[in-house]
């Protein structure tokens, strides 16, 4: 169908307005000093992240035309630079359909039979929605309880071994066990990827549950809210690949509710999960007389077109070069919410004018990698990392030959988050660095690489009460255990407000974090060695 005069003319408008941003952005000097970190500037940076987060590129939306035109910019940066195109159809874009809608609340359901009698469960009172597809679906099964849900083998624990859940409905807790106990043989404090719903529910699909009841954690975990310093978004349509992702029922239900859907078993939420924090020994359990059925339903359901941009440096060793080094950012934000522009600089222009630094500092530098460097600007990370998850799940290069992948997300602001005391430098040179506890060995490079006094954090590795390393892309590369880093410099009150703008960037150390992004780039694609990955991590000394 062909747009409305008026929808084409304010598009067409966006765009002449873009394209004018872009030929100013993209203006760059042609010195070539025998330092390629020194290509790296603050005025470059600067240009993308002004671009990117302006008002007329209206929060780069999942899907939307300004989210399109960054895709672009991106894509004729990489261009510029001669880098390969490995996107579909030989271009520079990795095409994904992406669903948007509505919880229909009226008919999204959830009904049990215990020991004969029935019962009807209402929704936000006895049980919430969780994040999944958004595919309408309806699925009845006995009642499965399997403990915490994990297969965690390098802990000694598996809440899943020899069972069925084909055709089952799989009660479990969130998190892990004896999740915050420094003395706990998972990771003490720290919660292990096994904990998070992310991979949880998506393991639980891939066994063949027919869905999944999350029990409500009876303690919230302690967490100091950051105050904003303007309106935050709240509510809006959801978004979900179109694909299998998370694709079946999932709610969270009460603990009153799951006490009474076990209760023909004798046995409560809290004693079972007390039981097993004691002993680390799982009860998996089919709840006998016991089904439930979970129905969900949506409204003002669409497809819209995302896109991944990739881009290769192709490695110049012929022995080496099919492995890869992989960094990443993405490109898209939250859009315009109640006519508030929610411009996303840090949240991740940043990030990406990172990326393309990179790219520019090894073109124009002259760098000849061993290994190849894959180059992606992901979409939808702020709706929980579509496409990172389409990127794994549709790999362009195989994951056998990914050597590591280093995330950028958030690394142009200086942290202001009350879980953490603010130094009397107010973190002004400060980058946090998460993950390296799965992988010393990028520890080691990174630190080595810090030629610019940069206070590297890795505070994150021991303790992460906001969850931060498990909250963007490089999260799915740690469940498939490939080697991954995020450097990022931590929550602020601008975060996901409209404030979170281009001025308010810090481009010094900007530009000192992007450098050293591109040392430890560098010699990692420079070298033959093997990157371990320790599934139990190994605490930094």
């Amino acid at each position: 169908m062909i747009r409305s005069t008026t929808v084409r003319t304010k598009a067409f408008t966006t765009m002449r307005r873009a394209a004018l941003l872009f030929l100013a952005a993209t203006a760059c000097t042609a010195q070539s000093p025998a330092n390629p970190a020194s290509l790296i500037t603050p005025a470059d940076l600067k240009a993308d992240i002004y671009f990117l987060a302006s008002d007329d590129m209206a929060g780069r939306n999942i899907g939307s035309i300004e989210d399109h035109i960054a895709t672009d910019y991106i894509a004729a940066e990489f261009m510029r630079l001669g880098l390969k195109p490995v996107g579909d159809n030989g271009t520079y874009f990795q095409n994904m359909d992406i669903l948007s809608g509505d919880v229909d609340k009226q008919h999204t359901t959830l009904t049990a039979k215990l020991d004969g009698v029935d019962h009807t469960y209402a929704i936000d009172k006895d049980f919430r929605w969780n994040r999944q597809s958004l595919r309408a679906d309806n699925a009845c099964g006995p009642i499965l309880f399997a403990g915490y849900g994990i297969s965690a083998p390098e802990f000694a624990y598996d809440d899943l071994a020899g069972t069925d859940l084909k055709g089952k409905v799989v009660m479990v807790f969130g998190r892990e066990p004896q999740a915050g106990d420094p003395t706990s043989r998972f990771m003490g404090t720290l919660d292990s990827y096994h904990a998070f719903f992310w991979d949880k529910v998506e393991e639980l699909r891939k066994r063949g549950a027919a869905a999944v009841l999350i029990v409500q954690d009876r303690v919230p975990r302690s967490v100091k809210p950051i105050p904003a310093s303007a309106v935050r978004s709240a509510g809006g349509p959801s978004y979900a690949l179109a694909g299998q992702m998370w694709d079946l029922p999932v709610f969270t239900i009460d603990r009153d509710v799951a006490d009474r859907m076990l209760a023909a078993s004798g046995k409560t939420s809290d004693a079972l999960q007390a039981g097993i924090d004691h002993t680390l020994k799982p009860q998996t359990f089919e709840v006998p007389r016991s089904s439930v059925c979970l129905t969900k339903a949506y409204t003002g359901l669409k497809t819209i077109h995302g896109r991944n941009v990739v881009a290769m440096l192709e490695g110049s060793d012929p022995a080496l070069k099919a492995q890869t080094i992989i960094l990443t950012a993405h490109h898209d934000h939250m859009g315009v919410i109640d006519g508030h522009i929610f411009h996303g600089a840090d949240d991740n222009a940043s990030g990406v004018a990172g990326i393309l630094g990179v790219a520019r500092a090894m073109v124009k530098g002259g760098v000849k990698p061993k290994r190849s460097v894959l180059f992606i600007a992901y979409d939808g990370e702020e709706r929980i990392f579509l496409g990172s998850y389409f990127y794994v799940t549709h790999p362009i290069v195989p994951l056998a030959n990914t050597v590591a992948n280093i995330n950028l997300d958030m690394i142009g602001r200086d942290e202001e988050d009350p879980n953490w005391p603010l130094p009397t430098d107010h973190n002004a040179n400060m980058v946090n660095v998460l993950g390296t506890r799965y992988n010393l060995s990028l520890r080691r490079i990174i630190d080595t690489g810090n030629k610019e006094g940069l206070k590297l954090d890795y505070k994150m590795d021991t303790v992460d009460p906001d969850s931060l390393w498990s909250r963007s892309d490089h999260f799915w590369f740690a469940t498939l255990h490939i080697p991954q880093v995020e450097f990022q410099t931590g929550l602020h009150h601008d975060y996901h407000t409209e404030n979170d703008s281009w001025d308010r960037i810090n481009y010094p150390k900007l530009t000192r974090i992007v450098r050293l992004v591109f040392r430890s780039v560098d010699e990692l694609a420079g070298s033959s060695e093997k990157i371990a990955f320790t599934p139990a991590g190994t605490p930094a000394k």
